[in-house]
């Protein structure tokens, strides 16, 4: 473990110090690329004064929020989808137009519709991820053994517990792989919603920072946001690895019981 973390490290140890050499020797332009360490005094003083930590909330609060409506729709519409393929024909075209629409094209009418502050943010957040979920949990779904779903009406269980006994504990790899890139996207979507949508936020403060000409800013903006994806990333994956133990010598009895749904 110690050492496949150091490998990981070292790509990133020796990105940081070519960040911080290649500026000063000249080789590139410091107003463009400043090097790193002059951005993290910079981050210091935002740290100390208070305004990186309110427009990191303000960014954290409305990927979470956007992210979990999307994940709340996306998760049980994308299940029942899979399961009812004669629903999904009704609604497939539809979610197909809606898809490729790109986050930046729902902000006029997110603008009109929700003014300007969070609403508009949420919802450019919630719209450019529901879909790319909704449609990884319906492939998913459709790909799901089926012999599971049998074996568990088989041996007695309702068809609701069939869903939250088999169904779900099957999903789960692929529900926690469309999280992870929904939470990807949902960066990506605040922060294009943020340069013209709101007056608080990482994104805002990029946007200012590129009118006044502050490359620091940019780029801290820029390691934040990667920082605190990471971090939800990480989080992600232990509770996904933490959730799956159930996968590791999961025996038939231990799943439907030894005597089947009571």
């Amino acid at each position: 473990m110690m050492k496949r973390w150091l490998k990981r490290a070292s790509s990133v140890a020796i990105f940081f110090l070519l960040w911080e050499l290649l500026p000063r020797a000249g080789l590139v332009d410091p107003i463009l690329i400043p090097p790193l360490s002059r951005i993290l005094t910079r981050g210091v003083a935002l740290l100390a004064s208070g305004i990186l930590p309110a427009h990191l909330w303000a960014s954290l609060w409305r990927v979470l929020t956007g992210f979990a409506l999307a994940s709340g729709v996306a998760i049980p519409l994308g299940v029942v989808l899979g399961l009812l393929p004669g629903i999904e024909e009704y609604v497939d075209l539809l979610i197909q137009l809606l898809r490729p629409l790109a986050p930046p094209a729902w902000i006029p009418l997110a603008i009109l519709w929700f003014g300007i502050g969070d609403k508009p943010a949420i919802f450019i957040v919630f719209t450019g991820t529901v879909f790319a979920m909704l449609t990884g949990i319906v492939s998913a779904t459709k790909g799901l053994d089926k012999r599971l779903v049998k074996a568990g009406l088989t041996l007695g269980a309702t068809p609701l517990q069939t869903i939250f006994h088999v169904i779900l504990p099957a999903l789960m790899p692929a529900i926690f792989a469309q999280l992870r890139i929904g939470l990807g996207l949902a960066w990506m979507c605040v922060i294009a919603s943020e340069m013209v949508a709101v007056r608080r936020g990482l994104g805002f403060m990029m946007i200012e920072a590129r009118n006044l000409f502050r490359t620091e800013d940019i780029l801290l903006g820029m390691m934040v946001v990667g920082a605190l994806g990471l971090s939800i990333d990480s989080i992600l994956r232990f509770i996904e690895r933490r959730s799956l133990k159930w996968q590791r010598g999961l025996r038939a009895h231990e799943l439907f019981g030894s005597g089947g749904y009571s």
